[in-house]
């Protein structure tokens, strides 16, 4: 389902126990449309996430990792002025709306205490998270600013007088009565009358209706019973996240304890790989520039070696036009002369202001310019496509990676020479450890590369030659070493569906995965960063796994 009011509805009961009465520790805001508010509650610290994203607008308490960025921005200056160890009092939604308001309580420097409303309207492209001063109800600053020109409804600046969203002037389905549901024969009948509906709720709530079942007992479950689920909806097979089990329109797939952790895993890959693009942009950009640029060059190329194919046709008009030399008359056009070789006739064409001596020194000459380009077309080839090969690696790893290791990947490209260098912040942090460890099941340490020089650093330096070496077949991946000479097979397959989940074939089934032992591997002299060769691998087949492959790192 979407992030609609009754999911919201959901959310808040969750943040108000676990959250309420809470004091904010730190303010931090790692992406551009995304803020975590540091929370200490309950006697220990709890991440909340605000997204204003507009694909993934939502609030939740979030486990993931966020790195805190060296320089912070305006909005969050603006917040750490106002509501730094400022008290949770609660959180509000606005009756069934994708509004939420958190209320807040700070000490200003001379220790009088103010009230505070952080909101966060969760509206796809229009989504907005805002501090607003209670005193007086202006705006102290929002996440995203809208001059007047773009929006002529309310105020989106500092100093604004804050306005709620335009009301839809829906009944909220909380106060319903049951002669409310009456008359409604459509899903859209059912959105149209009531506030906070989404498809997928309002699908499931005509369905409740026409099995004769009470549809306020359904939306009471959103407040009274939460069980966090994923599922695939029935009319398409789609996966979604739902507060409560929608039974009569979807499929379950599993469980979760909380919705922080059913959004946390919901939205794990795709919230990754949008920060990824938002870090990365004007490099994937460049990137894609020299690749299709390789690409091309790579048929011309193709197109000069095919057309060296007719150089030995050249190399016999040489030879039959000085034998039958004589024969030729000055200024002809063409000439048809007996190939002695097959004694078939073959039709030449001269130049008639070349002499018949001249003639024949052409096509040896064209003949000879043909033969020695060909070394240099291969050699070429070679260059182009291991060049091609790389950044299409380097370019895939950025989908599969996490998102603390893109600092790695962008590196890589300085230290190659794609991208310029740039100065690193004082602040920022160098990794000291090469790869990720693992642990098999079995107790076997395993190693993963995450960007192509720790695959090389891995492989040729760290790796003993009796280790075993996993990596993907024939797609872009990370190398994976196996920390053992005589492993056993659940370790053989745990290890190779962590190489499989970290590369290109992430979200494929039956993966085909090529192992070996280190010693088998070789590194081409001028090879590009992460290109090996080998030979004698065995090839096993699995399925990536995210809960395989985070029970081993946990481990």
């Amino acid at each position: 389902m979407s992030f609609d009011g009754m999911f919201t509805h959901s959310m808040v009961n969750e943040l108000n126990t676990k959250l309420k009465g809470g004091r904010i520790a730190k303010i931090q805001q790692p992406f551009a449309n995304e803020l975590i508010l540091t929370i200490r509650s309950e006697r220990k610290n709890q991440q909340l996430l605000l997204s204003a994203h507009p694909s993934y607008a939502r609030i939740q308490i979030t486990n993931q990792p966020f790195e805190n960025p060296a320089k912070p921005s305006t909005f969050v200056m603006s917040l750490r002025k106002y509501i730094t160890s400022a008290i949770v009092q609660g959180f509000r939604q606005l009756n069934n709306d994708r509004v939420v308001s958190i209320d807040l309580s700070a000490k200003n420097e001379l220790g009088d205490i103010h009230s505070y409303t952080m909101t966060i309207e969760i509206m796809s492209r229009h989504s907005n998270i805002f501090l607003v001063n209670n005193d007086d109800g202006r705006i102290i600053d929002l996440v995203k600013r809208v001059s007047p020109e773009n929006n002529s409804f309310r105020g989106l600046l500092p100093g604004d007088t804050y306005q709620l969203p335009p009301s839809q002037h829906k009944q909220n389905p909380f106060a319903a009565e049951d002669g409310d549901f009456q008359g409604l024969e459509t899903a859209a009948d059912i959105r149209n009358k009531f506030e906070g509906i989404g498809l997928d709720t309002s699908d499931e709530l005509l369905s409740i209706m026409q099995a004769k079942q009470d549809p306020k007992e359904f939306i009471n479950s959103f407040d009274e019973v939460v069980s966090p689920n994923t599922a695939k909806q029935s009319k398409n097979n789609k996966l979604g996240f739902f507060p409560v089990e929608y039974k009569n329109t979807t499929n379950l797939v599993g469980f979760y304890p909380t919705l922080a952790e059913l959004l946390d895993n919901y939205y794990l890959d795709r919230a990754r790989i949008d920060r990824i693009e938002q870090q990365t942009k004007s490099v994937t950009h460049r990137l894609s520039i020299i690749l299709k640029k390789d690409k091309s060059k790579i048929k011309k190329l193709n197109k000069q070696l095919k057309q060296t194919k007719i150089m030995d046709e050249y190399n016999l008009y040489g030879e039959l036009l000085t034998t039958y030399m004589s024969q030729i008359q000055r200024g002809s056009k063409s000439i048809t002369l007996t190939n002695y070789y097959n004694n078939e006739e073959v039709t030449i064409k001269l130049n008639p202001e070349f002499s018949p001596s001249e003639n024949a020194q052409s096509y040896y000459k064209r003949y000879r310019k043909l033969q020695n380009s060909i070394p240099h077309i291969n050699e070429q080839l070679e260059i182009t496509t291991s060049e091609v090969n790389y950044l299409e690696s380097v370019l895939a790893s950025l989908e599969y990676v996490d998102i603390e290791d893109v600092d790695g990947i962008i590196a890589e490209l300085e230290e190659s020479g794609y991208i310029k260098k740039k100065k690193k912040h004082a602040r920022r942090k160098k990794k000291k450890t090469i790869g990720e460890r693992f642990e098999t099941s079995n107790g076997i340490p395993v190693v993963v590369g995450k960007n192509n020089i720790e695959n090389d650093q891995l492989t040729m330096k760290l790796a003993q030659k009796n280790h075993y070496w996993f990596h993907v077949k024939d797609m872009p991946g990370s190398h994976v070493i196996l920390e053992s000479s005589d492993p056993d097979e659940q370790s053989i397959v745990e290890a190779a569906s962590i190489a499989a989940y970290y590369s290109k074939a992430r979200e494929s089934a039956k993966v085909p995965v090529d192992y070996l032992q280190v010693r088998n591997i070789r590194k081409p002299n001028g090879a590009k960063p992460g290109f090996v060769i080998f030979e004698g691998q065995t090839t096993i087949l699995v399925d990536p796994d995210r809960n395989l492959v985070d029970k081993l790192r946990q481990k």
